[in-house]
């Protein structure tokens, strides 16, 4: 048995770690999403920023890179080159909100528009996959239990 006289760490077991198990799970959906984007020739925050943007026209939300920040949880910097650099790929198309002048709305172009529904069915097809070791009940207290650290967190689910 090791001494742990002078050890910084509380558990016995790395795996005892409610964040050590957060940042292996992270890991392991990161490698799944990057397969799966990878294919498609987009990053995972770009991903995120175009299932936000086609969830919001399907919801009724505004379209504006303010909305998309705080829906995606994306720092405002990283978003901004994100939304560049799909605009220079072609598949969305940054313009004023009619609605709000100070505001920048974000859309798809056609080529945009066919590749986040392509991109949506297969995430959702890797998040069955990935998710189908539990069982219905134990995903569902994992979704409420993830939920409740996000509001925990932030003030916000």
């Amino acid at each position: 048995m090791v001494d742990k006289e002078g050890s910084p760490f509380k558990h016995k077991k790395a795996d005892d770690s409610a964040g050590f198990l957060l940042w292996k799970i992270t890991a392991l959906w990161q490698q799944r999403l990057g397969g799966v984007l990878g294919e498609l020739g987009i990053t995972q925050t770009q991903y995120a920023i175009m299932a936000s943007l086609r969830w919001f026209e399907e919801q009724g939300e505004p379209p504006t890179q303010t909305h998309l920040v705080a829906h995606a949880r994306i720092d405002k910097m990283t978003l901004s080159k994100a939304i560049r650099r799909l605009e220079e790929d072609s598949l969305l198309l940054r313009e004023t909100s009619p609605d709000d002048s100070r505001a920048v709305s974000v859309r798809f172009t056609a080529k945009g528009r066919k590749l986040v529904q392509k991109a949506v069915v297969a995430i959702e097809s890797a998040d069955d996959a990935f998710f189908s070791c539990l069982p219905p009940r134990l995903l569902g207290d994992y979704k409420a239990l993830t939920l409740r650290l996000i509001a925990g967190n932030t003030g916000t689910a």
